[in-house]
């Protein structure tokens, strides 16, 4: 048996988080497909992103205290394996029921994946080294976006769109091949009994941040391409192409933050630059809506998500790291994830039901600007480094 490298711990740590949070690049990029194929409107699109992030909204604290509880090992194995399960689910689903039965049971993955892989740097990692692997583990939700967007189109030509889906099961078999004959790496003491004990407020208000950005960022992320193709007329393939900038500039943002975070600015001012970043965005794609501007704008407003927002939550789960005293990571990444996820789980539905009954894309854009300003407002109340005292 052995224990964990800092290497494989960020490659199998991002694994974990790409095949838990697929589903949603699944949602946007095969938007058209899935609207084509099971005959739906642009709201029950947005139902399939609500099924997969409420359930792993209102699961989050309950495996975050499994995984107090059972290990982080265990845990981000289980993660693996039921994130590339379900996945399969989504992508062979013969009804619009089935798929969302199949969107539902991902939130289960995507409500795990953060406490389990948390827990798992922390119980292999002391406190001011893991700044760096925790980037390269949110990193992996950006590359996963990058790899749908570049990929899921092309693959849809070649296979259509259900095996353009299922291919990407091959992400959680290397995160689980990567954990074969490995023992987790406790080097430090417990302070308390896992799972026992309240979540520090500091903890809380990243919670609050999270869901306020999850709302703004679900409606801009699933829909952006559709808006792209829609109302700037934008092919299909260079619409995916957003969401791939996103990707592959969100992989460089959530590694670069964190560090950036641990090292200098401190957590709460980071989040408040990251959130302002992410409305000047949307005031981008409001402003395209209105016909103020012209639509190559999508292009700045992808790369400004990306190094926003995109990478809040790399962030926010090296504060929960930071503020929650070690027997009470899972739980308390637990409840920012419920924070977090609630939020991303109404805003696509939200913006798809005001793009239904508006006709346009304006007002959604709009709201996400301002409830990204309210991000910032928040942040202020989120501490710069560890307070474990106010646990």
């Amino acid at each position: 048996m052995r224990s964990l490298s800092r290497v494989r711990l960020g490659g199998v740590t991002a694994l974990a988080m790409a095949i838990a949070t697929f589903p949603f690049t699944v949602y946007s990029v095969l938007g058209p497909d899935l609207i084509e194929e099971f005959g739906i409107s642009r709201a029950q699109l947005g139902i399939l992103a609500t099924a997969t992030g409420l359930v792993g909204a209102l699961s989050s604290p309950y495996w975050g205290k499994v995984t107090d509880r059972v290990g982080s090992l265990a845990s981000t194995r289980a993660v693996l394996g039921f994130g590339g399960v379900t996945l399969l689910g989504i992508a062979f689903a013969p009804s619009y029921l089935l798929l969302v039965a199949a969107a539902v049971l991902t939130g289960i993955a995507n409500g795990w994946c953060n406490p389990a892989t948390n827990s798992l740097i922390v119980d292999t990692l002391p406190p001011g080294t893991r700044g760096v692997v925790t980037g390269v583990k949110q990193s992996g939700v950006a590359l996963g976006t990058f790899l749908g967007g570049a990929l899921l189109p092309a693959f849809t030509l070649l296979w259509g769109w259900r095996g353009a889906a299922a291919f990407f099961v091959v992400m959680p078999m290397l995160g689980l091949l990567g954990l074969t004959r490995t023992q987790r790496s406790d080097h430090h003491e417990i302070d308390g009994e896992r799972g026992v004990g309240k979540v520090p407020v500091s903890v809380i208000w990243v919670a609050i941040y999270g869901a306020f950005s999850g709302l703004a960022t679900s409606a801009m992320f699933v829909f952006l391409p559709l808006f792209a193709e829609e109302d700037q007329l934008w092919s299909a393939q260079a619409a995916g192409s957003l969401i791939a900038v996103i990707g592959a500039l969100g992989v460089v943002a959530r590694v670069i933050w964190p560090s950036i975070s641990e090292r200098r600015l401190g957590h709460g001012p980071t989040l408040r630059i990251l959130s302002v970043i992410s409305s000047v965005s949307a005031l981008l794609l409001a402003l395209a809506a209105l016909d103020v501007v012209g639509s190559w704008v999508l292009i700045p407003s992808a790369v400004l998500l990306a190094a926003g927002s995109i990478a809040w939550n790399a962030v926010g789960m090296l504060a929960v790291m930071d503020f929650s005293p070690r027997h009470l990571v899972g739980k308390g990444t637990g409840v920012v994830l419920l924070g977090f996820l609630a939020g991303y789980s109404l805003g696509s539905p939200i913006m798809g039901f005001s793009v239904d009954q508006l006709g346009s894309y304006a007002a959604g854009w709009l709201g996400a600007t301002l409830l990204l300003v309210i991000a910032s407002v928040i942040a202020g109340r989120i501490p710069s480094g560890s307070t474990l005292a106010d646990a």
